[in-house]
């Protein structure tokens, strides 16, 4: 429950609040430069002094908003069992960023320098491993926190349905005494001072937990439960490790039309180099037209 508070406040009035600043800075910003400036006669000079009164961008522009996207994609996919609405929260400020990020870029901002890249570089590797890091802690917040694993082998093993049990009964009954230990209210400094509703004296009392009644150390059922998380928490990471695998594969990095394409611009460039070195180039050489995706 604590963990789905701050997950609540993070992805609903964290984002919010974060996107607000992130456009009103900069906005302020160019008003301000704005204002403190004088328009000049000349409109070519006008447009430079437009231009010069932008917001200046540096060398760690794109980190920052990458940085951003990573700290969100964490908390996205590593809480996502202890707060499921993180991806749509996730969706709809991405949706309201995306125009705030456009209009802080191309009216607020000076010009990116532009520079080729063939991939987002290091980031991949950091969304990879956050998405291995995000299986592992759902598969223990799953297995650790919540009552379905409990739930699961008192079903099975101990409830009125485990094999050989011929009960009518709904297959929960009694799972929550089963999942309260006794403790002997005997073993208080001043075990006297406990009362209950009208005077009555309270003998022992239930906590959660499984431990036995009579040394407190751990039940049978702790051990069996603590093999079955981690029978589970082992299953888990591999399955969804494995469709992460298989969704890869399905699914390239690079389209296979952007790499016929980038073969075609290829071809193209070492046609026309081969047709500058002389006519006999050209007479042999094909267009790339009349090649396939294929071929390419």
């Amino acid at each position: 429950m604590d963990l789905f508070v701050q997950m609540a406040i993070i992805m609903g009035l964290k984002q919010t609040l974060s996107n607000c600043i992130e456009y009103l800075t900069p906005w302020l910003a160019h008003k301000c430069r704005s204002l403190r400036g004088s328009e000049a006669r000349d409109p070519e000079l006008r447009d430079w002094q437009r231009n010069h009164r932008l917001n200046r961008v540096h060398t760690f522009s794109l980190f920052d908003e990458f940085m951003e996207m990573m700290i969100q994609y964490g908390f996205t996919t590593i809480f996502v069992a202890a707060f499921p609405l993180a991806p749509l929260l996730a969706l709809f400020s991405n949706l309201v960023e995306i125009r705030l990020d456009a209009i802080k870029m191309v009216r607020l901002r000076r010009r990116l320098v532009p520079r080729k890249a063939k991939d987002i570089g290091t980031w991949l590797q950091v969304l990879e491993t956050i998405g291995v890091l995000a299986v592992i802690v759902n598969g223990m917040v799953i297995a650790f926190t919540s009552e379905f694993i409990p739930r699961v082998v008192y079903k099975y093993r101990y409830g009125p349905c485990r094999p050989g049990s011929r009960s009518t009964a709904d297959c929960l009954t009694g799972y929550i005494n089963h999942s309260l230990s006794v403790f002997h209210t005997q073993h208080f400094r001043d075990p006297g001072r406990i009362k209950g509703p009208e005077n009555i004296s309270i003998t022992e009392c239930r906590y959660r937990d499984y431990r036995n009644a009579q040394d407190y150390n751990f039940s049978e059922q702790f051990w069996i439960l603590l093999a079955v998380r981690l029978a589970f928490l082992i299953l888990f990471e591999h399955v969804a490790l494995c469709i992460k695998l298989v969704a890869a594969w399905f699914v390239p990095d690079v389209p296979q039309s952007v790499e016929n394409k980038v073969l075609e611009d290829k071809y193209d460039e070492l046609r026309d180099r081969m047709w500058s070195g002389g006519p006999r180039w050209a007479a042999t050489a094909p267009s790339s037209s009349s090649l396939k995706s294929t071929d390419v």
